[in-house]
């Protein structure tokens, strides 16, 4: 909420409208190779054809999804959550504890901010919710990994490096699809902790 001023005047910043464009012409352009040439092969070849295609539209059900709960989720139920906001957008003497987004110096007046922490814990202490979103991963895991066995023999590497290649890139997938369960998984196993900063917000429990 800090970078809206990044956003060209949309209530967003230069990074969500960059993710917001990039999706939009991946789906764009899947959707049109899928028309042009997957479409004309699936007599022959089967609804294997289909696997990017079939999972894209899961993953764009997926990311709707997500965006309504959590982009535009409401925080507000949580009463708010307050801190020292870096004058900087970054806390640069925080670096080496990762207390990059806020300072403890008192001299700095506190702002709200979304309480995304408490909405995700609210979210995925539900079995249900927390079953969509991992089973959603291993989607997201399965299409970049289609994806990259269909785009690696075309990117001019040789041919005796490219079972390497994708093996890296597969790798890459399952690690970052790996980081994203874990977040509903630490919601169902822990309890939500109060939070830092407890002098600018008093009587908040987990």
């Amino acid at each position: 909420m800090r970078l809206y001023w990044t956003g060209f005047g949309l209530p967003a910043n230069i990074v969500e409208e960059y993710i917001l464009l990039s999706v939009l012409l991946h789906v764009f352009v899947g959707l049109k190779r899928t028309w042009d040439i997957s479409l004309g092969r699936l007599k022959t070849s089967g609804l294997s054809v289909l696997n990017l295609a079939m999972t894209g539209i899961m993953l764009l059900t997926f990311m709707t999804v997500h965006l309504f709960q959590f982009r535009f989720g409401d925080t507000e139920q949580f009463g708010g959550y307050m801190i020292r906001s870096p004058p900087y957008l970054i806390n640069f003497w925080g670096i080496p504890t990762l207390t990059l987004f806020w300072t403890d110096d008192t001299t700095v007046v506190p702002v709200p901010v979304r309480d995304i922490y408490a909405l995700e814990f609210q979210l995925f202490q539900n079995t249900l919710w927390a079953g969509f979103y991992i089973g959603s991963v291993v989607i997201f895991m399965t299409h970049a990994c289609l994806g990259w066995k269909k785009v690696t023999p075309v990117l001019g590497i040789p041919r005796g490096h490219i079972g390497k290649v994708e093996a890296i890139g597969n790798l890459i997938f399952i690690t970052l699809g790996a980081i994203y369960i874990s977040f509903p998984l630490w919601c169902l196993l822990t309890v939500p902790d109060v939070g830092d900063q407890q002098d600018i917000n008093p009587g908040r429990v987990g």
